[in-house]
């Protein structure tokens, strides 16, 4: 039984809670809870009763895995907290709640296990949602934007995840996840630039094929920001490298790359539709992706098939991200980089890739630089990301196990 303080608890489904509030109690009461009043005693309780309507524990659509496990979130809180509970069956998991909002009331659950979390890192955290302003909560990303500010930088710097097996891998690893209630997914504090583009697949193969995979994708992720702005560079200057690269000879490099940047928006469009179209008007979208990146537009003179396969290049390398808002950070520095090639040819490209990595560099997340462990180097921690390497508990926490037995 634990005593609510500062509208915070505790929570273990089907646990009881006091309450020394009125206004929690009401609150309580609206959410579906139930409020047991004792003839005598000052003090209330709740009692988990909650049963939302929700779906099915369905493996995400967005980071999808063969052998891995197949359930996902929910928007239902008390059915994510379960799936993390059931992965970690540790006395000291922590999941505390918070109601932030003034209408909507929302229920916020960070979760983390006593004795690995980063201290800081939670003291930081709760500080800034102990002293969140009141504004409404509908989403994990409002939660995000109100903790730590909005920002021009693109890149993200959290990690959001619908799957609960990569979330209790982090928390075993010392990561903060929380949970926001109507929301599938859950905020992974802190990440970084690798982090990001690590997926579960790599944890049910051999060492060696997840090292080998993990090093093809993210030569795919580098080649999808990189290979077109360097391309243009190569057709404005006609350098056929060493490579002896097949180029196209008297050709406008302005009109060129400007071709290049229509193909690789319109794959853009093509992609925006495919999310908001119906089903039953999806094989209408496969007729116009045809008509507007086939034989047909090569024929009117709109592309031209080095530029098509390019740019398909270049997009298989964003969905080799894995994850979903890194995919279009890496587009949109490449649509920029692509700018500057064209404008100022070599020294725009070098200017650019400068630029973006200075960018990831400047990048902190909460914690960590952005190309941490690489910048700054930690052999250790790039030896865990890079190489899989098992997860274990910190020397802290084995000594302080050995000392309690």
């Amino acid at each position: 039984m634990d005593t609510v303080k500062n509208s915070s608890f505790i929570y273990y489904p089907g646990s009881l809670s006091a309450c020394m509030v009125d206004q929690q109690a009401m609150t309580f009461l609206l959410s579906g809870q139930c409020v047991v009043i004792v003839d005598g005693e000052a003090a209330y309780y709740v009692i988990e009763t909650r049963a939302y309507p929700s779906r099915s524990t369905a493996e995400p659509s967005v980071e999808k895995s063969i052998r891995a496990a197949h359930d996902g979130f929910v928007e239902n809180i008390i059915i994510n907290v379960g799936l993390l509970r059931r992965r970690i069956r540790d006395p000291r998991l922590r999941v505390i709640l918070n109601k932030e909002g003034v209408k909507t009331k929302t229920d916020i659950a960070y979760v983390y296990i006593d004795g690995l979390v980063d201290v800081d890192l939670l003291a930081d955290f709760q500080n800034r949602l102990q002293n969140l302003d009141e504004i409404e909560i509908v989403s994990e990303r409002m939660l995000c934007e109100s903790l730590y500010g909005k920002t021009l930088n693109p890149y993200p710097h959290v990690r959001y995840s619908e799957r609960p097996d990569i979330c209790a891998i982090h928390l075993l690893q010392g990561y903060l996840v929380v949970i926001v209630d109507n929301a599938p997914s859950a905020m992974i504090i802190p990440t970084t630039f690798f982090e990001l583009n690590k997926q579960m697949e790599e944890y049910t193969q051999t060492a060696v094929i997840a090292v080998f995979t993990r090093t093809l994708r993210l030569f795919g992720v580098l080649l999808s920001i990189y290979f077109i702005p360097l391309w243009m560079v190569l057709m404005k200057t006609q350098n056929h490298t060493l490579l002896n690269l097949h180029l196209m000879e008297d050709v406008n490099i302005y009109g060129f790359g400007l071709q290049v940047l229509l193909a690789d928006i319109a794959v853009e469009w093509i992609r925006q539709a495919l999310i908001h179209t119906p089903d039953m008007l999806s094989s209408i979208m496969g007729f116009i992706a045809v008509f507007l990146l086939g034989d047909m537009a090569i024929g009117l003179g709109a592309y031209t098939e080095e530029i098509l396969l390019v740019v398909a290049l270049c997009n298989i390398g964003n969905l080799l991200t894995p994850n979903y808002e890194l995919s279009l950070a890496n587009k949109f520095f490449r649509i920029v980089l692509a700018l500057f090639a064209l404008v100022f040819g070599l020294p725009g490209f070098c200017f650019g890739v400068v630029f973006h990595v200075s960018v990831l560099l400047s990048t902190k997340t909460i914690k960590f630089p952005y190309l941490y462990p690489l910048c700054p180097f930690s052999w250790r921690a790039l030896k865990r990301i890079w190489l899989g390497a098992p997860i274990r508990l910190r020397q802290d926490k084995q000594n302080e196990t050995s000392n309690e037995h």
